[in-house]
């Protein structure tokens, strides 16, 4: 009965902004439905205080044991790596090898080997410096914040195959879904023709200070960036934390639509939410990996916070980022066919909870937006 109220009140609140926007004929629409939805929030939260509390300590948890302990120490090195000219040395060895075929300058280099080894949001932080200190150009940026935004190794490979999955090799085959993901929107993506940058990257602090200055302004970097990554963590948690105790996904505890959609809003916790479950393994495989190469808006609310600046379409990013986990899905389906043998599957109760529907959920869903976000890219692009 409370809840039938609330609905009550909220549509009304609902019809009654929409007619103050009319009448007053405002352009900024967009601000007052972000206001409207924030000031739900902050309904829901004092309505359900207990729930915000166990969802930003589980938040916490999730950063502190699953992410702090393996970004800081790569924020941190590769900080140092940077003070040492570090871009400069890698471009020279290792651009001809990373960056040709991805249509990409050897400076970028850098940038592609902090996504390899630490995942997002820091090859897009990355390429943010570099385009900031002008050593790329922005159709470059554009195009490299989208082939260098994959998750990391130790992730994929740790908190997802061997916690979650409880089987490292299926991790592994995540892992070269993603990567190949990015080497085909690398190839997609279309480059304009642009002569290289023949400026002369600025060296930073190891030339003038000793090791302890240039560790302790790396370490200042790194902190200013993990406090930004932990506050999304917590933030989208609590977020998370009320749908689940909202009306639209009461009733249905083991719903993969439930699964899927928690997933588009927290990679993680939506991750969890579907190892946990009795799915098919296939169905699982697929769907773990678009999350890791979509990212979720979570993560993409992380990479924005580095390239919004910089006038990059939030909803071609986005866009973008749907089309590289459609394609990780598909990879990662071919590679669960071609590598590996699902010895449970007998296991599995057949009773419990069909795939059928779920696996038709799924291709209808490509079916309808595959054309839609290529036509809507064309435009974009």
């Amino acid at each position: 009965m409370i809840i039938f109220f609330l609905l009550i009140i909220i549509a009304l609140i609902a019809v009654l902004l929409f007619l103050l926007i009319k009448e007053l004929h405002l352009k900024s629409t967009s601000n007052y439905i972000m206001t409207f939805f924030l000031s739900l929030i902050i309904l829901f939260i004092i309505l359900k205080p207990e729930v915000c509390i166990a969802s930003s300590i589980s938040g916490a948890k999730l950063f502190f044991f699953n992410v702090f302990p393996y970004v800081f120490p790569f924020l941190v090195i590769s900080n140092l790596i940077i003070c040492y000219d570090g871009i400069e040395i890698y471009s020279k060895f290792l651009g001809p090898i990373l960056c040709s075929f991805q249509r990409l300058p050897k400076k970028a280099s850098i940038v592609l080997i902090i996504s390899i080894l630490c995942g997002y949001p820091l090859g897009a932080k990355y390429a943010s410096d570099l385009y900031e200190d002008n050593i790329i150009d922005f159709s470059t940026f554009r195009r490299l914040v989208n082939i260098a935004s994959n998750p990391g190794p130790l992730f994929i490979i740790g908190a997802i195959g061997t916690s979650m999955l409880k089987n490292k090799h299926l991790g592994y085959i995540l892992l070269i879904s993603c990567y190949l993901s990015c080497i085909v929107m690398g190839l997609i993506l279309p480059n304009k023709k642009v002569i290289s940058s023949t400026k002369k990257i600025k060296r930073n602090v190891s030339e003038k200070h000793s090791f302890g200055i240039a560790l302790k302004i790396s370490t200042e970097n790194a902190v200013k960036v993990i406090l930004q990554i932990m506050s999304f963590i917590i933030i989208f948690s609590v977020i998370i934390g009320l749908l689940k105790q909202s009306i639209l996904f009461k009733g249905s505890e083991t719903s993969f639509i439930k699964t899927f959609m928690l997933g588009i809003i927290e990679m993680t916790n939506g991750a969890n939410m579907l190892c946990s479950y009795n799915f098919p393994i296939d169905l699982k495989m697929i769907t773990l990996s678009f999350f890791a190469s979509f990212g979720g808006l979570c993560i993409i609310a992380q990479i924005y916070s580095f390239i919004g600046k910089y006038k990059i379409s939030y909803i071609r990013f986005t866009l973008l980022k749907v089309v590289q986990g459609i394609i990780s899905s598909i990879i990662c389906f071919i590679l669960m066919k071609l590598f590996y043998v699902d010895k449970s599957i007998s296991t599995f109760n057949i009773h419990y909870n069909t795939p059928i529907p779920s696996l038709l959920f799924i291709a209808v869903v490509i079916i309808i937006l595959l054309p839609l976000l290529i036509y809507k890219l064309k435009k974009i692009i």
